[in-house]
């Protein structure tokens, strides 16, 4: 049992549901290869039972008592099981200790590390403060403790093997303030190891942008995926459930949550979002400006709401909608700024662009549109505000975008560059395709987009000029190689 993980599980725990023959694999690749592995498996397909259940179980077995494995000898290690809330942890932490206590045969075979009467005989022996077995050195910690990452994190204390699971949940990822919280939390918890100790990491993907992903990019992990099916698509073979039961799931569940609990594949579901060959580029902006005179324009603004922690960006469009029956973005903004900073860039705008109309996004009872009045009177240069509003969702209003990038109507330049509150230049244009568009509605970033999608507002009464004017731009539909920016301040490259 203690050199054979699968019949440890099978025979010594008496699992009868495990005889299977991907399963009895997936045992032995956990053996051979137990530490340092980002494991994200399908939901129901093991992984906490065979990793955090049954692996840690085999360990303390092969480590504790009168004849540790090779492996083990000098060391006795503690566990630390961390979950996203410890709620989660502790329940499996009960799992392990409900099997050290009820277990005859393998308390039969190994009197030298488990208790007879735990409750009675253990110096701990709770979901709390964690169990103790038989052993002989005396660290502070208990053999095993569950703790949450995000609520009640442990100080002081220095687990040997920390085992991750489920850190990223429903809950984990309803925003990414939640996200970062949950990220920031892992984070922290790697001071909670001990030089030369062991890191396992168990889960199942929620979000494009969760912990996970961040495990990810640091490079530090190797990654172990099993989707539910070979092909990891939702009609591909399965390699544990029946095909029924995935049909059943996917019915249920839907493409988008499929995708990130069978699939491991959290992209956002293409029937809601934006498509990349449904993007239309202009070669260049027609400067100066007195040369789009011909176009009706128009300012869209989203302020930064310093109630709102996510929307600390404020995003500014200008478009023209040309006589060709097209809206061409002229200049755009996404920048940190604080109330004048983004009363001084509206005027700046509005100075170089002259349009018809500006349309400002007002939160509650915000000041903003009286500050910009009042700045206008001391400069007396002035200009009508048409508040918008409305109780409509986000990402419901930005979905309104979608017959106008599918029908070619919203034109983009190749390259606008804007150098923002850190005085770093950035591409605009880039990061709006990558960040925002093609993300979308599992976006980190939609400032821009949902700002965008306010030119379907009702209360916006822009209008196409009468005849068709010049040539068509030329058509550009594939990303890559956005040119090199020249250093300006928000204009086009």
């Amino acid at each position: 049992m203690r050199t054979d993980l699968y019949f440890l599980i099978r025979y010594g725990l008496g699992r009868e549901d495990i005889q299977r023959s991907w399963l009895f694999d997936r045992c032995w690749e956990i053996y051979d290869n137990p530490n340092g592995y980002l494991d994200l498996w399908a939901r129901e397909h093991y992984k906490s039972t065979i990793i955090t259940y049954g692996l840690t179980i085999q360990d303390i077995l092969a480590s504790h008592g009168d004849n540790p494995l090779e492996k083990w000898k000098g060391i006795e290690p503690t566990f630390g099981i961390f979950s996203h809330t410890r709620p989660i942890a502790k329940g499996f932490l009960r799992q392990i200790k409900r099997e050290f206590e009820a277990n005859e045969l393998l308390k039969e075979l190994f009197p030298d590390i488990l208790w007879a009467a735990p409750q009675r005989e253990a110096p701990k022996w709770s979901e709390d403060d964690g169990i103790i077995l038989k052993r002989k050195s005396n660290p502070k910690e208990s053999t095993v403790e569950a703790h949450g990452l995000v609520d009640g994190q442990p100080t002081s204390k220095h687990f040997f093997v920390r085992v991750y699971d489920d850190v990223v949940t429903r809950e984990s990822v309803t925003s990414p303030e939640m996200i970062k919280k949950t990220t920031e939390a892992w984070e922290l918890s790697n001071n909670l190891g001990v030089d030369g100790g062991y890191e396992r990491t168990i889960g199942t993907r929620y979000h494009l942008h969760d912990t996970y992903k961040t495990m990810m990019k640091t490079g530090a992990y190797k990654l172990r995926l099993y989707p539910a099916t070979k092909n990891a698509q939702p009609d591909g073979e399965p390699i544990l459930l029946s095909k029924k039961a995935l049909k059943e799931k996917y019915i249920k569940q839907g493409s988008y949550t499929f995708g990130c609990q069978m699939l491991q594949d959290p992209i956002a579901d293409k029937s809601q979002g934006f498509k990349k060959e449904w993007l239309r580029f202009y070669a260049a902006l027609p400067y100066p400006p007195e040369e789009c005179m011909h176009m009706n324009k128009l300012i869209l603004v989203d302020p930064a709401n310093e109630k709102k922690k996510k929307s600390d960006w404020t995003a500014i469009f200008v478009l023209g909608y040309n006589q060709d029956h097209r809206i061409y973005v002229l200049d755009l903004v996404r920048d940190k700024l604080n109330l004048n900073e983004r009363t001084t860039k509206l005027m700046e705008l509005h100075k170089k662009w002259r349009p018809k109309q500006v349309g400002y996004e007002k939160y509650g009872k915000d000041t903003d549109i009286e500050h910009i009045e009042y700045v206008q009177k001391e400069e007396k240069y002035r200009f009508t505000i048409t508040p918008l509003g409305g109780a409509m969702s986000k990402n419901d209003r930005i979905r309104r975008l979608v017959p106008d990038f599918e029908n070619e109507v919203i034109w983009i330049p190749e390259v606008l560059t804007y150098t923002n509150y850190d005085d770093d230049e950035v591409n605009l244009i880039k990061d709006f395709i990558e960040e925002e568009f093609l993300e979308f509605p599992v976006s980190n970033h939609d400032d821009m987009l949902d700002c965008l999608a306010r030119l379907r507002d009702e209360d916006i009464k822009m209008t196409f000029p009468g005849a068709i004017y010049g040539e068509k731009p030329r058509v550009k539909r594939a990303l890559g190689g956005f040119k090199k920016p020249q250093r300006t301040r928000g204009k086009a490259a």
